[in-house]
């Protein structure tokens, strides 16, 4: 045997030791994330492991997927001054409010937010409804 022999089975190249694991379709895996609400990475791991047992490990599908996803076209990055700007919404999902003294849900709450574009700062509070009655002065 020669040593160009010798040395491939001592040190066999990465693709020979190691069996090629199953890929999933990334742009699937995107399109799932930004269709679907409440659509987690972990949740389309589970799913991809279910198909394919000897697949990724969670690290690595999510690492592999952010890297795939930066050959995406760029995002404009937006510049904020201080106090400039603030940026408000609803969450689109409700929060129970429970009673306290029986532990059966009350109501159904919106979530108002407000975030500062300089600084992340975050405001949330519960509002019964998004109707104007509820924005009035009450106690705090």
């Amino acid at each position: 045997m020669d040593d160009d022999v010798l040395e491939a089975r001592l040190f066999p190249r990465a693709s020979q030791a190691q069996k090629e694991r199953p890929l999933p379709d990334w742009a699937q895996v995107h399109r799932e994330l930004k269709a679907g609400k409440h659509v987690t990475l972990q949740l389309l791991w589970y799913e991809y492991r279910e198909a394919n047992p000897d697949g990724l490990a969670y690290s690595q599908f999510t690492e592999r997927y952010r890297a795939w996803k930066k050959h995406l076209d760029a995002v404009m990055r937006q510049e904020h001054k201080a106090g400039e700007k603030l940026f408000v919404d609803f969450a689109s999902d409700t929060v129970p409010v429970y009673e306290p003294k029986t532990g059966q849900v009350a109501m159904q709450a919106e979530v108002f937010v407000a975030v500062m574009g300089a600084s992340s700062y975050v405001y949330a509070e519960a509002f019964p409804s998004q109707e104007l009655m509820h924005w009035g002065s009450r106690p705090r």
